[in-house]
């Protein structure tokens, strides 16, 4: 089965996320990007191995089952992304594209030099690419992120977000994508974001982090019970 095939198969779940009122915030976070795709990981469960590069077929080898079905999720979603980016031929088999950057674990997006980020979750699975470094994470809202936020949070942190205005879980979610989508966009391990990004405001679609007395915006998006947010270093 090809990309373009998983494409048809995946058009109910693209309609969601094209609902704004299902999926609040999206529009803005897609007009942000030069792409932007969510899957369904169901959806894609069925497809091989066989549209892996030899460098990602290495990689899922040595994964468990439930890491190498979110890792080729990962993969379809970015390979999609490459082909609605006309950044490959459109006859060039999927294992050639390739979706594994020289490190073999930062995503890239066919060696087209486009920034890229990937997220995915137990169900759903969003890809995004930008002409500048760009930071997407996906989680679904539940208590987990409450009951853990002492973790990721400052006590000024969790001061400033708990004037959200959102219930504690929602803000929660939101606050722990920042973290993420923050790491991938700097390019820092996700242990050094929980330190040096600080989340400075929390909302409803958007927010604020710093990093290095620079501050970004965050746009935030939330639908089906995930919260997504997205950070772009382009600061816009």
């Amino acid at each position: 089965m090809s990309l373009n095939e998983i494409c048809l198969d995946v058009v109910s779940v693209l309609s969601l996320a094209d609902d704004s009122s299902k999926w609040p915030g999206i529009d803005q976070m897609r007009s942000a990007c030069l792409g932007w795709i969510l899957l369904d990981i169901e959806n894609i469960s069925s497809i091989g191995e066989h549209l892996l590069t030899p460098r990602e077929a290495a990689r899922a080898m040595r994964m468990g089952s439930r890491r190498r079905r979110d890792f080729i999720a990962a993969r379809v979603a970015l390979k999609t992304l490459a082909r609605q980016l006309d950044v490959v031929k459109e006859n060039r088999p999927d294992r050639e594209i390739e979706t594994l950057g020289p490190d073999g674990v930062r995503p890239c997006i066919a060696e087209s030099g486009v920034h890229c980020s990937v997220s995915h979750s137990a169900r759903l699975v969003v890809a995004v690419a930008h002409r500048h470094p760009v930071g997407v994470d996906l989680e679904m809202v539940s208590e987990k992120a409450t009951r853990i936020w002492s973790l990721f949070l400052s006590p000024g942190e969790r001061d400033l977000v708990l004037q959200s205005g959102l219930s504690p879980e929602r803000t929660a979610a939101r606050a722990w994508t920042i973290k993420e989508a923050a790491a991938k966009a700097l390019g820092l391990e996700l242990f050094q974001a929980i330190k040096q990004v600080d989340v400075v405001r929390v909302g409803e679609e958007e927010g604020v982090m710093r990093y290095q007395k620079k501050t970004y915006p965050v746009r935030h998006a939330e639908g089906d019970g995930y919260v997504m947010s997205l950070i772009t270093c382009d600061g816009r």
